[in-house]
């Protein structure tokens, strides 16, 4: 797969390769992995309205991507951004040399500490003229890095997906992960009710009001329309990714394959489509795929889910956050609680107390149950605005405000040199 992206990967060579020679200091380092460019153009949702502020504002600015080779779909990475291909591929090289003359990294203390030392070999590798007072990560991407590089800088975790007591990339048992502890990351999250959680589940107190603020989403409203009706369209956001086990993902298949199947009589005499899109992070040479060979069954990997989301009325899934882009403009989501690993209970139903609770599929039965009740009119209407509801605790619109404070606090009290 790295040599699907060799133009990025020589790109990358050359702007780290040239940084041993040439200093480079910014105000403001954003890091992403090119699976989130899924807006316009393949632009960064998420980072948008950040980087539209700085440039209104001449603050100086840099974006690094990093390509998520065994993706299924090839993002394109913008054309202003640097890819982090080179230095990934250099932490994968160090990585296999430390496993194999130490002991494997199992816990995440010694995953930290191993990430530390490599961290510090490619500071002094590459980075010993490279400087930032803030760095803005999706998926804390390399925090243990940035901070390696800039230990006086700010480093930011931007929420990029659910925040919940039991997701290890936040909070699980009430404690943050080592890596954000160690390097004191803040946390800018999309709603209130997300920085409730993390600060009321956190019995190590390291989650607070300084450190988690609420800057919200760019362009909630992304959807410019509000369901209406339901129109028997169904959008199936798939879930087996690299991330899980062959074994499970392959259950995983076989349950989704035995859903439609047992209710394909149903289904097509009820004049019903499913529109299936994979995850991004899927891969077509790693996993299985779903065998469908029913009419009313299609695939959609091309489109933005914004455009599929406004061609359907109802959403399945097993605990994809694509329910809240859902039920941001009102679509109901049918949780299919049915394969542990995916189990939607703990957080949509348990921590984010979700208003259908009807809206669950625990056998494959349930689906035609589930499916008759939103037939009704009035019962479709009344989820329908109920979601909607729900959605606005966990999401408010992306406050520049907000931002702007944040930012120039930062920027103005930083003493990183």
């Amino acid at each position: 797969m790295i040599i699907k992206h060799w133009k990025r990967v020589f790109r990358s060579i050359y702007y780290f390769i040239k940084l041993i020679f040439i200093a480079k200091e910014y105000d403001v380092v954003f890091v992403s992995s090119t699976s989130f460019n899924r807006g316009k153009d393949g632009e960064n949702n998420f980072f948008k309205p950040m980087i539209e502020y700085c440039i209104k504002n001449d603050i100086s600015y840099i974006v690094f991507e990093e390509t998520y080779f065994k993706s299924y779909i090839n993002f394109d990475i913008d054309k202003k951004s640097i890819p982090l291909d080179f230095i990934t591929i250099v932490q994968i090289i160090f990585r296999k040399i430390f496993n194999l003359r130490y002991e494997k990294p199992t816990t995440v203390d010694q995953i930290y500490y191993q990430d530390l030392k490599i961290s510090k070999i490619l500071k002094s590798l590459f980075f010993k003229k490279f400087h930032s007072k803030i760095y803005i990560t999706l998926i804390w991407n390399n925090v243990t890095l940035w901070r390696s590089i800039s230990p006086s800088a700010c480093v930011v975790d931007y929420q990029h997906a659910y925040i919940y007591d039991g997701e290890d990339e936040y909070i699980n048992n009430g404690r943050p992960p080592k890596v954000k502890s160690a390097n004191n990351v803040v946390a800018l999250v999309h709603g209130d009710r997300y920085k409730r959680i993390l600060i009321d589940s956190d019995k190590s107190g390291f989650y607070s009001e300084k450190n988690v603020i609420t800057v919200g989403l760019n362009n909630l409203k992304h959807f410019n329309k509000k369901i209406s009706s339901n129109n028997k369209k169904i959008l199936f956001t798939l879930q087996h990714t690299p991330d899980f086990t062959d074994e499970e993902n392959d259950t995983y298949i076989k349950k989704v394959e035995n859903l439609i199947e047992i209710n394909s009589k149903f289904l097509s005499s009820n004049n019903y489509e499913i529109i299936f899109k994979h995850h991004p992070r899927y891969s077509e040479n790693d996993s299985q795929d779903l065998n469908m060979k029913h009419q009313f069954t299609r695939f959609d990997n091309d489109a933005p889910i914004s455009d599929l989301f406004d061609e359907v009325s109802l959403h399945i899934t097993f605990h994809s956050t694509s329910a809240f882009d859902a039920a941001s403009i009102g679509i109901p989501t049918i949780f299919i609680d049915m394969h542990e690993p995916l189990s939607p209970y703990e957080m949509f139903f348990k921590q984010y107390n979700y208003p259908c609770k009807d809206c669950k599929v625990e056998n494959y039965e349930d689906l035609k149950n589930i499916l008759v009740n939103l037939g009704e009119k009035d019962i479709f209407n009344k989820y329908s605005d109920d979601v909607r509801k729900w959605s606005e605790e966990f999401y408010c619109d992306f406050n520049e405000i907000v931002f702007e404070k944040f930012l120039m606090d930062k920027i103005n009290n930083s003493n990183d040199t």
